[in-house]
């Protein structure tokens, strides 16, 4: 009987120990929060000085992002993150996503689209289709931050909010990256702030393609 007095109060001690390492953090990823991209002025969308190989991320999408840049951008932990392929629209892409904690797209978006050249043409026709444009330069090539108009979408009968950040890749391809996130929903480490995920979501991928 004293056996199994001792057993019972061991195993409430381990979980309510447990219990404390998680509530007190212990069980994220990073060990401070992530700093915003660095960004530059805007660079001619045309031509790519310095073109960014995309071979690798057609092969393999899903694998340009680490375990520890999901939980930077979307949840951290990341383990209820789900990231697969997604193919609508793009010519490759992944989508990583955990309802309420955000949703980031990476694709390269069908050839139809044209280069980032093509999309500046399009805003200067018709700048009242985007809430937000703003032309900037990311790891040494042309993007541009953008939010649609309206800024709100509604999508599975949630009403959300997203951000794009199209990188001119080559000068015919963009990289395109787009976080969505239920328009009251904040996120751990960025606030309200999608574009600012997007941005993020950009430099940790070019990095990483140019390292491969």
């Amino acid at each position: 009987m004293e056996g199994q007095y001792v057993r019972s109060l061991f195993l409430g001690i381990c979980i309510l120990l447990a219990s404390l390492v998680v509530g007190c953090g212990f069980g994220k990823v990073l060990d401070a929060p992530p700093v915003r991209a660095l960004t530059g002025p805007a660079i001619p969308a045309a031509p790519v000085q310095v073109p960014l190989p995309l071979n690798s991320f057609t092969a393999d999408p899903c694998g340009v992002l680490g375990r520890a840049e999901v939980a930077a951008l979307i949840a951290d932990p990341p383990d209820k993150v789900k990231a697969e392929r997604y193919s609508v629209g793009y010519d490759g892409a992944c989508k990583w996503d955990q309802f309420r904690a955000g949703s980031l797209t990476v694709g390269i978006p069908r050839a139809a689209t044209g280069g980032l050249d093509e999309l500046v043409d399009r805003h200067k026709r018709d700048p009242a289709a985007f809430s937000r444009w703003r032309e900037l330069s990311i790891a040494g090539l042309p993007a541009v931050e953008l939010i649609g108009n309206p800024p709100v979408f509604e999508y599975n009968g949630s009403t959300l909010e997203a951000c794009t950040v199209e990188v001119g890749a080559t000068d015919a391809e963009l990289l395109e990256f787009r976080y969505s996130q239920v328009n009251d929903a904040k996120s751990e480490y960025w606030g309200g702030d999608r574009c600012a995920v997007a941005l993020k979501a950009a430099e940790f991928v070019i990095g990483n393609l140019r390292g491969r």
